[in-house]
């Protein structure tokens, strides 16, 4: 692709809702036949579109076929396969347990319904013609289709076989089936919402990766025949994309990570990615509507030709927003279209256009007596569209309050219910210990309520452009509203929670429908919100700073889940009680860098942290809900002191930046005084300031980590059993002279973390082991 290349859109179709990869093309568009493009598409209403895209400069769409839509029969996913001689088989999972299969031209000619499903069809793929693969939401099965399947086309639950059977300990969220060279066996992978890649192997999972964040989108690439390896790409919640070199034997698998994108930084989710081999140009379509391309090195074999190479990772080329999520991308035309499509259905292409001189050479010479008719005719279509609309609107205000007259009767029927409208939710938590929402509707918002019961701060996001407002109180409870832009269907913001406070989260969401109407979405906080999943092995250092919480008492596996449940994100909705007498979970805070390990088994419940805060809440939060419903537990505690130390050691680059930043703030305000009677040397320190400035990398204020080191202590305290030496207005009065102890201990000598950690346990009374 040109470096100069510019993506323009051109507008094809308006669809209903779409669910992830449900759109493919059938025929990519090659210079065979023309460069037609034929594609499918499947939205929630149950319908399927094929059409047809010829080359520009038309933009027509022809439709080839089109079924009529069906209730209770949403399209989860579509796949696309081709029989011995080449023709395409259109392949849809409809609803929770069927599977259809149309011709190119429209004809059904499969038809296959589950009925011994427990968990409807999420995901799924055929590898024609026997062998079939189908995921829910916790659950994998492979069936094994019969010769005469494919004779009796609508009914085929005669035919149909179990092979093998999964149940996956945690959500499955993406799945796909690669191959085998060396036992010449399909290999099915599922990703999961504990942040593991699983390679089965019959009924059993054979091989588990950990992933750089919570996994989505599985994307396979195809090899060299000479190789054994399998080049997987995954993308997570979290917006990284990861290449993982999988090397099969007969026995055995080998994953190495070799990249991941972006680097540093926050990008939305990743929802949908596509790669064309002969260029080496990868696509990443986001939920935040943006599509990017990256492009992939070449390298020079030894027997002279050009290989792309992708061990490296790619170079951003291009990128382009449209403003809406993300949920399919077809390479079309040889890299020449982009051909996309939305969560609200609508359908359109990115048009390369190469910045070539010849472009210039020979422009086109039209008549200005024809663009004038052909911009009056399309001001003419414009006026009776919006015409139109107007009378549309009106007559649906009017139905809906019942207000429509006929002649032959007083009052017609009118609309006794409230239109329904899906909302496309999500809460993610990022490295930078905040959560991101992002809130996308079918129809315009024009405000969203904010209300919590606990204390959180909310960070505009640079997406967002509604205009904010705050309702001041002194409650800890928070209700802010934000107002929308016309036409606005995405909201996102940024926010913040604080550790040791569960709760829950409203968000009111009203539309620019009549009449008016409201949804409610709801997210419980949990109290350890800010922790995340981790597989990583704990360094030997931290190992020396554990604090251990022991709990024991008359109580089982599911009630250790469901206390688990309360206090952590991520945590599994259900556990393997016949073949798991004992489980493990690790978890790393994004906001300290400290550990926290669990393992439980019936009867025993295990937590082990360098953080001596981590501890005190699960022990205030397991107690009370074991007070609750009148479980008798037993709790042996053992605390390390040296933790402590520990701790703020890990807080310290966070707190010598803040403070950095808040003493350049400070000499800004003075150099713009010194702008009154020096304004020379005002402006070269200013330029000198912004030269040596460095960008904030942190999101958060001072005020919240000299929270984190005071709430540090008083757990401390209370652990002990020493809360009769710290009253409140004890308290209270000690956090100013904390402030300044901890603003003249903090600089850039080398030993000055261990002066600090001397100096805080001074103050607090605290005497440590060396």
């Amino acid at each position: 692709m040109n470096i100069g290349a510019k993506l323009n859109r051109i507008d094809y179709l308006q669809v209903g809702l779409t669910s992830q990869n449900t759109l493919k093309a059938l025929s990519p568009g090659s210079s065979d036949n023309h460069l037609t493009v034929i594609a499918v598409i499947g939205d929630h209403s149950g319908s399927i579109h094929c059409f047809s895209l010829r080359p520009e400069p038309s933009t027509l769409v022809n439709t080839i076929f089109r079924t009529l839509p069906n209730p209770n029969g949403k399209v989860n996913c579509l796949q696309v396969a081709r029989d011995v001689i080449g023709s395409p088989k259109i392949l849809i999972a409809f609803g929770s347990s069927m599977i259809r299969g149309y011709t190119g031209k429209g004809k059904q000619f499969f038809g296959l319904q589950l009925n011994n499903l427990t968990e409807p069809i999420k995901h799924f793929q055929i590898i024609w013609p026997v062998d079939v693969y189908i995921c829910g939401y916790y659950i994998y099965n492979h069936y094994v289709l019969t010769p005469d399947t494919w004779t009796d086309g609508k009914n085929s639950n005669s035919s149909i076989q179990s092979k093998h059977f999964y149940i996956s300990p945690s959500k499955i969220t993406g799945f796909i089936v690669t191959f085998n060279s060396v036992s010449k066996r399909p290999v099915p992978i599922i990703s999961c919402e504990d942040r593991l890649i699983r390679i089965l192997k019959n009924s059993t999972c054979q091989y588990e990766i950990e992933t750089c964040g919570i996994p989505c989108v599985l994307f396979s690439l195809e090899r060299s025949s000479k190789s054994s390896k399998v080049n997987l790409l995954y993308g997570t919640i979290e917006g990284k994309v990861a290449l993982i070199s999988l090397d099969f034997g007969f026995n055995e698998v080998n994953a190495e990570h070799k990249w991941q994108i972006p680097d540093k930084g926050y990008r939305s989710q990743v929802n949908c990615i596509t790669m064309m081999e002969s260029t080496g140009e990868l696509y990443i379509g986001r939920s935040d509507g943006l599509i990017e391309v990256w492009v992939f090195m070449e390298t020079l074999e030894s027997n002279g030709s050009l290989l792309i190479n992708v061990d490296q990772s790619p170079t951003l080329l291009t990128d382009y927003n449209c403003g809406e999520s993300l949920t399919s991308i077809c390479i079309c035309r040889e890299g020449t279209l982009i051909l996309c499509c939305t969560f609200t259905g609508l359908i359109f292409g990115l048009n390369r256009d190469q910045m070539n001189s010849s472009n210039y050479e020979q422009p086109q010479i039209v008549s200005n007596r024809d663009m004038e008719h052909k911009i009056n005719s399309l001001k003419t279509e414009i006026d009776q569209l919006e015409k139109k609309l107007n009378r549309k609107r009106e007559f649906y205000q009017n139905l809906t309050s019942g207000l429509i007259l006929n002649k032959k009767q007083k009052n017609s029927p009118s609309y006794s219910t409230l239109p329904y409208f899906t909302i496309n939710d999500s809460l993610i938590l990022h490295d930078d210990a905040s959560y991101i929402l992002a809130l996308e509707s079918e129809v315009a918002i024009d405000s969203v309520i904010v209300q919590s019961d606990i204390p959180i701060e909310l960070i505009d996001s640079e997406r967002n452009s509604a205009v904010y407002s705050l309702n001041e109180q002194e409650s800890p409870q928070v209700l802010a509203t934000f107002r929308c832009q016309a036409n606005t269907t995405r909201f996102e913001i940024k926010m913040q929670f604080v550790e040791g406070q569960a709760g829950t989260l409203r968000l009111y969401i009203l539309t620019r429908m009549n009449p008016k109407s409201c949804q409610v979405k709801i997210y419980y906080i949990k109290a350890l919100s800010l922790h995340k999943r981790n597989y990583h092995q704990i360094d030997q250092e931290s190992l020396h700073f554990v604090n251990k919480l022991h709990i024991y008492g008359s109580f089982g596996l599911i009630d250790c889940l469901n206390w688990l449940q309360l206090c952590l994100p991520e945590v599994p909705e259900r556990i393997d009680l016949i073949n798991s007498t004992s489980i493990e979970y690790h978890y790393l805070s994004t906001l300290m860098g400290t550990f926290l390990e669990i393992n439980f088994y019936k009867g025993s419940l295990i937590f082990q942290s360098n953080n001596l805060s981590t501890i005190a809440i699960l022990k205030d939060a397991i107690t009370r809900e074991a007070t609750k419903k009148s479980i008798s537990i037993e709790v042996n505690l053992h605390i390390n002191e040296n933790s402590l130390g520990h701790t703020i050691r890990k807080l310290y680059p966070k707190l010598k930046q803040l403070l950095s930043e808040k003493r350049i703030d400070l000499i800004k305000e003075a150099v713009k005084d010194l702008h009154v009677v020096e304004p020379e040397i005002a402006e070269s320190l200013s330029q000198e300031l912004e030269s040596n400035s460095n960008p904030i990398l942190i999101h958060f204020n001072l005020e919240r980590l000299y929270g984190l080191i005071t709430d540090l202590f008083l757990d401390y305290f209370k652990l002990e059993g020493l809360t009769s030496r710290l009253t409140v207005s004890n308290v209270r009065g000690k956090l100013d002279e904390l402030i300044k102890l901890i603003e003249s201990n903090v600089n850039n000598e080398d030993n000055q973390v261990d002066i600090l950690v001397e100096k805080l346990n001074e103050f607090w009374g605290i005497k440590t082991m060396s």
